[in-house]
């Protein structure tokens, strides 16, 4: 009897939910610690997680529908906009980082027809992001030390986030997540 109450304890704690959001845990033998995912997935496959790494990084993980095996342009990241708010542009980089929002950046963006972008754009924000095939991940928070856009913040008050990309093949598409539930979700993950 006390395996089957362990067992159903174990199974709450890597599946909590709070409205469209979930937590999930993740044990690592290796270093003998857990951490904590807040996440949302839409009807359409796709999803989105929030973690914080040991070293107090808030990241923000989007990733492509499962439904299909489409990957990401590897020229144009994509953008996502939480309501009404200033969007943010993901751009490559080799250590993800964000862009103080009065800098601007010079944002180069080669095209298919290989054109090169160098202007800066005040129109978004950016955040340089690491890129996989089938998701991106960037950090949404530093630390109050270092500039950050907002992210964390818009997301506990948020509606939605809506994210704007470009596949390999070069279609556009988007796809949009709930906030209903985020604000439970990431002060059981991230604010612990």
């Amino acid at each position: 009897m006390y395996k089957v109450l362990t067992f159903f304890g174990t199974l709450l704690l890597s599946s909590l939910s709070f409205a469209d959001w979930k937590i999930e845990t993740f044990a690592h033998s290796a270093t003998n610690t857990e951490s904590h995912s807040a996440m949302v997935r839409n009807e359409e496959g796709f999803e989105l997680a929030i973690f914080k790494s040991d070293k107090g990084v808030v990241w923000m993980d989007f990733s492509l529908s499962d439904y299909d095996f489409d990957e990401l342009s590897q020229n144009e990241l994509p953008r996502f906009q939480i309501d009404n708010q200033k969007p943010v542009q993901m751009i490559r980089g080799f250590v993800a980082t964000i862009v103080p929002e009065d800098e601007g950046i010079n944002a180069i963006i080669v095209s298919d027809s290989e054109t090169i972008s160098t202007e800066k754009d005040f129109s978004v924000n950016h955040i340089v992001t690491e890129r996989l095939p089938e998701r991106v991940i960037c950090p949404i928070f530093q630390g109050e030390s270092r500039p950050h856009l907002g992210t964390l913040e818009a997301l506990l008050q948020g509606k939605k986030i809506t994210f704007k990309f470009t596949l390999l093949d070069g279609k556009k598409a988007q796809t949009e997540f709930t906030l209903n539930g985020a604000k439970e979700a990431l002060n059981k993950t991230i604010f612990k």
